[in-house]
């Protein structure tokens, strides 16, 4: 079987970086789904209501700030002959699959209370079961390589991987499922095939990957110490700020896109053919991505790809009725921004964690990582909240071919005005970012030459 691992002498199999990467095609067509369109199927399939559904993942948020870290803690402590992250991402598998179909498929004979009941424990099961996976399998990506340039191609195949499941999820999926004479029964025939597909993905990746061994035992200490190592970081501390504003507004518009295209453009139908542009431009960005970063540096690629992003998003806000091809062409740019937002953020974050071995003398990739999955989740649960209460406040009518004007504003701001408010602040904390990778290089250095002394 091959061996996953690199250091930063020795160089990463294509083969390696698939078996890695895979499971994030099953991963990512799930998780992707239910963010994007667990909001709406719920208020306008199984009629929760929409202040209900808001409330459902604001509260979730707190819950995440709990699971989130302790999913990163564990980890990073985990001693077993799989090593820290591997039994982690075998044993997510089974539950994202339960709570996957609990989520999409709950019994049709509940009550309201009942519903909203049920809907409350399969939203924060599956969020809890999806942290069990990302955290240790992000963490295991920033330990495959220690090469400042070669930890971008690691997170660029993993984030690929999850472009092929987002494809499958926003092109084909949500299309399906807003069209489908039976929605509830379509939605859990889904749910059932991608848990299968999650189960034997990650089983694969389990079985044909090798984790580096010398991390074993370099976790954090207590819980207190390890959140407070990362605060301390005032690289980390700006880096999550600023993944947290950004992700907030990519989140926003994959929230609303699907009252966007039904309620303002009047397409529902052609849905996947505006996430097909979005997604292509993610997944065919990546390459160009890796090429810049290169040369001129991971936090001047990022600034361009946000400005990419503040230019289509303020674009997005003048969609109108039949607006198809302005609909393709402003997402194409808003897909390129996310791209390089969540391909460079992962890649810095690695970097970041060199800074803090420094400091502490540990590897709490997981600790980092469990950080950043709690703030991506967290972004889009704040969206899905406030787009809940907004709705609902505005006199928003579930199913209604007519809104509004005042419903359609507020899809178009959420859409527009919110990504570009909240990418443009991300922009100015991302300016004041110093890890660069002069610095990194001397970090790496200093780590290189005590790792040399505790060995002679």
């Amino acid at each position: 079987m091959p061996d996953a691992h690199s250091s930063s002498g020795s160089k990463l199999t294509v083969v390696s970086l698939l078996a890695y990467a895979a499971p994030m095609v099953a991963i990512n067509f799930s998780l992707v789904l239910f963010m994007s369109y667990v909001n709406k199927y719920a208020i306008d399939v199984l009629l929760v209501p929409a202040t209900a559904m808001g409330l459902i993942f604001g509260i979730g948020r707190l819950w995440d700030a709990v699971t989130d870290p302790m999913a990163g803690l564990w980890s990073d402590r985990t001693q077993h002959r799989l090593g820290r992250r591997r039994p982690w991402i075998l044993a997510s598998s089974l539950p994202v699959a339960l709570f996957g179909l609990m989520v999409w498929a709950p019994p049709e004979s509940l009550s309201t209370p009942e519903l909203i009941a049920w809907m409350t424990v399969a939203v924060f099961g599956f969020n809890t079961a999806m942290t069990i996976f990302l955290t240790p399998h992000q963490a295991l990506g920033a330990e495959l390589t220690l090469d400042h340039h070669s930890v971008s191609r690691v997170f660029a195949f993993r984030q690929a991987a999850g472009y092929v499941g987002m494809i499958g999820s926003l092109v084909f999926a949500i299309g399906y499922l807003m069209t489908a004479p039976d929605r509830r029964e379509s939605a859990r025939e889904l749910a059932i095939y991608s848990g299968i597909a999650i189960i034997v993905f990650n089983t694969l990746s389990v079985l044909l990957l090798r984790e580096p061994t010398e991390n074993r035992r370099r976790g954090g200490g207590s819980s207190i110490g390890v959140a407070r190592d990362v605060w301390k970081n005032s690289h980390a501390r700006r880096l999550l700020i600023m993944i947290f504003i950004e992700h907030t507004g990519s989140g926003a518009s994959m929230v609303v896109a699907p009252f966007l295209m039904e309620y303002v453009v009047g397409l529902p139908g052609k849905i996947g053919d505006i996430f097909l542009f979005y997604v292509g431009s993610s997944l065919l960005s990546l390459p160009l991505w890796l090429r810049i970063s290169r040369a001129i540096g991971k936090k001047n690629t990022w600034m361009i790809g946000l400005i990419i992003g503040m230019t289509g998003y303020f674009s997005l806000f003048f969609v109108g009725k039949g607006d198809l091809r302005w609909m393709q062409m402003v997402v194409s740019l808003t897909g390129a921004c996310s791209a390089c937002g969540t391909l460079i953020g992962s890649s810095m974050l690695a970097d970041v964690i060199d800074a803090d071995e420094l400091e502490t003398g540990e590897r709490k990739e997981g600790a980092y990582y469990s950080a950043y999955t709690f703030l991506f989740k967290a972004s889009s649960g704040v969206m899905a909240m406030i787009t809940g209460f907004v709705l609902a406040g505005t006199g928003f009518v579930p199913n209604a071919a007519d809104q509004s004007e005042r419903v359609g504003l507020a899809i178009r701001s959420l859409n527009g005005l919110v990504p570009f408010a909240t990418i443009f602040i991300g922009a100015f904390i991302l300016a004041r970012f110093k890890l660069t990778e002069e610095v990194h290089t001397e970090i790496r250095a200093k780590l290189d030459a005590r790792k040399r002394n505790e060995a002679g």
